[in-house]
């Protein structure tokens, strides 16, 4: 095989490198990391493009390490595959036919880390380790708990759909790229948290919000406290084994 620069997700002479991109989705991961669990978004990057899979976009690609309203945190090395972008075509094309399609996302049972690893299996016969999605493994036995809707919507949305979503979409997506921006406020302290540009996510009238931010603030708040739950439920079930 010809060599085209294996560090940077390229083509090697002994095959296709494949790297797992993982990220953050909460600030607790700090605290559930060191214990093999967190709440994670991965995607796999090939030959210098990153592969992810969201609801709505279903399986779709951008820069690597880059994943609006996520927090990259490490890239480990998966291996190689004999192939190239031939082979990923039909890897891609098979997984999107099955099981992987616009609608089939589930936050518990059928999320982004779930597509990495299938796609892992189907180039390399590797599975991804299992602390990436392993949170979500064990929020099975609660999923039942959890709205519907809330297990149908992906924490990281595809980018480029954004320039032909709705006005409301764009405000969401916004949203979702400010969830690690800010300086916070120390435990115990007094200060409270500021965002880094919370006129965004303002609509002045009066001194109070409009109805359309005001009902996408309560989403989000509900969206914050189921996975608050489930955090504190894995955590509570860890320190009991």
């Amino acid at each position: 095989m010809s060599h085209f620069g294996g560090p940077g997700g390229g083509r090697t002479r002994v095959g296709t490198k494949v790297f797992l991109n993982v990220y953050d989705l909460a600030p607790a991961n700090e605290y559930l990391y060191p214990i093999g669990l967190g709440l994670h978004h991965s995607g796999v990057e090939i030959m210098g493009t990153e592969y992810s899979f969201a609801s709505g976009a279903g399986v779709f690609d951008g820069p690597p390490k880059v994943a609006p309203g996520a927090r990259f945190r490490e890239q480990i090395d998966m291996g190689s595959y004999d192939g190239g972008q031939a082979e990923l075509n039909r890897a891609l094309d098979d997984l999107k036919s099955n099981g992987f399609g616009p609608d089939d996302y589930n936050l518990i049972r059928k999320n982004c880390n779930s597509f990495a690893n299938a796609l892992c299996w189907k180039l390399m016969r590797k599975q991804i380790p299992g602390h990436v999605n392993r949170l979500a493994d064990l929020g099975v036995c609660c999923s039942c708990l959890l709205p519907k809707q809330f297990l149908e919507e992906a924490p990281v949305g595809d980018p480029n759909r954004a320039s032909g979503s709705s006005s409301n979409d764009r405000e969401a997506e916004k949203k979702k790229i400010q969830a690690f921006s800010g300086s916070g406020a120390r435990l115990g302290s007094s200060d409270t948290a500021t965002t880094s540009n919370d006129s965004s996510s303002w609509s002045w009238a009066g001194g109070r919000k409009s109805p359309e931010d005001d009902l996408t603030d309560r989403r989000e708040k509900a969206r914050k406290a189921a996975l608050a739950r489930l955090e504190q439920n894995q955590v509570e079930q860890k320190q009991q084994q």
